[in-house]
């Protein structure tokens, strides 16, 4: 007679306190997934999201180094015991501690987890099966079936190094689901995804847990967050609830948090749903034709913890006016990212560009300053080539915030990391230094100046990497993906950084996924699909729920208001809840 099934993963008044740090990461938190469990973690940066997923995996003590209490069980092997205070060295499975714990998981930056080693995606994907010891056959039976879920099956042949950073994030969550263990743990998985590869993920996981693989992932996309069974809501590093996630991501329920309700559960908590309804846009748009709530009193949003400074230039920049003709850009792999591209930026314009990953947009503003140098066609900046120029000189006027931060970052304090470009210009000491202040206000980290970026969050550090173009004074800000990894008032701080330049008559270009923050921020859509631009226009004419099918074909959906809107009949593209309900008032006799 066998016992019950071990628990996929139990954790018990656990207690996390980095090395140097005077508050717990974690306080006290407790949590049990049994096989089949599909939980996500909700919170704002800091919150403990990420601390909690390396100690589920087991990385917490055993790699990560920390002070700990508590007890962590993973598929019925202790990771962690508060009886000897110690992490793996304490666990009497020795055999365990050598084959490592029988969990996955997967970080927000493929950086971080592909090998490096492998020349095309399917090995990439092969490399932890090898590991295993998975027999050749199986192998392949499991790489096709993965790279067919996680529709990637395109990727196969390609380099690992030669594919977007979206891309790279899918082939990472595939590498660790292939292996097909009974837990997996993902921090921020879909951050770096298009909209429709972020729900082809989210249903993905559905599918494991509904499979018995136990799912715990820590996220802020709403459609990751909706489809899990329970939502874990952390505060401070302390549990403020679990609950299903239409009743932990209530308005109410995340007061003090700092993290903001999703639109749709903000929307149908305004139409008096229950939680059941959070996500169900059809019943919320029934219900907001006879909510009283819905009324012309309703106000947009306050943009919450956002710089209110004017942007004071302190380089006499002249009007860069940016001029793409026939551009054409093709990788030594063959592939053609740029298809003939023809764009118009005027100065003072602000404009996002938006397209699934790999659709060619990073490739884009990469010869806006030459980074990159095209295969044919011409790009011109303030009536200048950019061709043959050294790429110092064209970002004194082109100022590039990449993707990822930490392919930018290099100083030992955030103050010098800002202080480096205006030094580099050689702007007079004054100048610099007004720069550098005014830059650490507008990203909100003037009390951590002297610390190290490294010492702070990836969300702080693409923050830092935003402060050290904007010290530059640049006459054109192209920021890369700038809301990856944000809560909700990080976003609001690129988007009132964005807005801030924008008023005093810069050019801000970003690359961005997130229809939301296109759509309230930037006053020109640029829609791509397979190198070529489909569409470009204001938000009203590109991001409305009637532009639905054209979005789809580039990986794209509508922001969530926009198409509660399409279905109330609404010609509006709302960027948030407050904006329709303010717009759905209006409307009425």
């Amino acid at each position: 007679m066998t016992g019950p099934a071990a628990r996929a993963l139990e954790i018990e008044q656990l207690v996390v306190r980095y090395y140097g740090r005077s508050d717990d990461a974690l306080h006290d938190v407790s949590l049990a997934l049994e096989p089949g469990a599909f939980v996500s973690v909700a919170g704002a940066n800091g919150a403990g999201k990420s601390t909690l997923a390396l100690a589920a995996a087991g990385l917490i003590p055993r790699i990560v180094r920390a002070e700990t209490a508590g007890r962590v069980v993973i598929d019925g092997e202790v990771a962690l015991d508060r009886r000897s205070g110690e992490g793996v060295g304490s666990s009497p499975a020795s055999a365990g501690r050598r084959q490592g714990y029988r969990a996955g998981i997967v970080f927000p930056n493929p950086a971080n987890q592909l090998s490096g080693t492998k020349t095309s995606v399917r090995e990439e994907i092969a490399f932890g099966l090898e590991n295993l010891g998975v027999p050749r056959a199986e192998m392949d039976a499991r790489i096709d079936r993965v790279l067919r879920d996680l529709h990637i099956e395109h990727l196969a042949d390609r380099p690992p190094y030669a594919i977007s950073g979206g891309e790279q994030q899918r082939v990472a969550i595939a590498s660790i689901i292939a292996m097909d263990l009974p837990l997996l743990v993902l921090d921020e998985p879909t951050a770096q995804l298009d909209p429709l590869a972020t729900l082809s993920v989210a249903d993905h996981l559905v599918q494991l847990a509904g499979e018995g693989v136990a799912v715990l992932a820590a996220e802020h996309a709403s459609a990751v967050l909706a489809r899990s069974r329970n939502t874990l809501v952390l505060s401070g590093g302390r549990t403020v609830s679990l609950a299903p996630p239409g009743t932990a991501l209530q308005p109410a329920a995340l007061a003090g948090t700092g993290l903001e309700s999703p639109t749709l559960v903000a929307l149908a908590a305004a139409a008096g749903l229950g939680p059941e309804a959070a996500f169900d846009e059809a019943a919320i748009a029934a219900a907001l034709r006879q909510s009283p709530s819905a009324n012309a009193d309703a106000k947009p949003r306050p943009v919450a913890d956002a710089p209110v400074r004017a942007w004071q230039p302190v380089r006499a920049q002249p009007p860069a006016a940016i001029e793409v003709r026939g551009l054409v850009h093709r990788y030594p792999t063959g592939v053609e990212a740029l298809r003939g591209i023809d764009l118009d930026i005027p100065p003072g314009q602000s404009v996002a560009i938006v397209g699934q990953n790999g659709s060619g947009k990073t490739t884009l503003v990469k010869h806006l300053n030459g980074l990159l140098s095209p295969t044919a066609g011409d790009v011109r900046v303030g009536g200048a080539s950019v061709a043959g120029v050294p790429v110092h000189r064209v970002a004194s006027t082109v100022g590039f915030v990449f993707q990822n931060p930490d392919d930018q970052l290099f100083s030992r304090s955030v103050e010098a990391e800002l202080h480096f470009g205006p030094r580099n210009l050689r702007l007079p000491k004054a100048d610099a230094d007004r720069l550098v202040e005014a830059a650490l206000d507008a990203i909100g980290l003037t009390a951590e100046r002297a610390a190290n970026p490294y010492d702070l969050n990836v969300s702080a550090r693409k923050l830092i990497a935003i402060g050290s173009v904007l010290a530059t004074d640049p006459a054109v800000l192209v920021l890369d993906e700038p809301t990856t990894g944000q809560d909700s008032p990080g976003i609001d701080r690129v988007g009132a950084i964005a807005d801030m330049l924008h008023a005093a008559g810069r050019t801000v270009i970003a690359i961005s996924h997130d229809m939301e923050f296109a759509a309230r921020h930037f006053e020109r859509v640029v829609v791509m699909r397979l190198g070529e631009i489909v569409a470009d226009g204001p938000p009203s004419a590109t991001l409305s729920g009637s532009r639905a099918e054209l979005l789809a074909s580039t990986g794209l959906t509508p922001p969530p208001a926009a198409r509660v809107a399409a279905l109330l009949g609404l010609d509006l593209v709302p960027a948030d809840a407050a904006q329709l309900l303010h717009g759905l008032g209006t409307t009425r006799p």
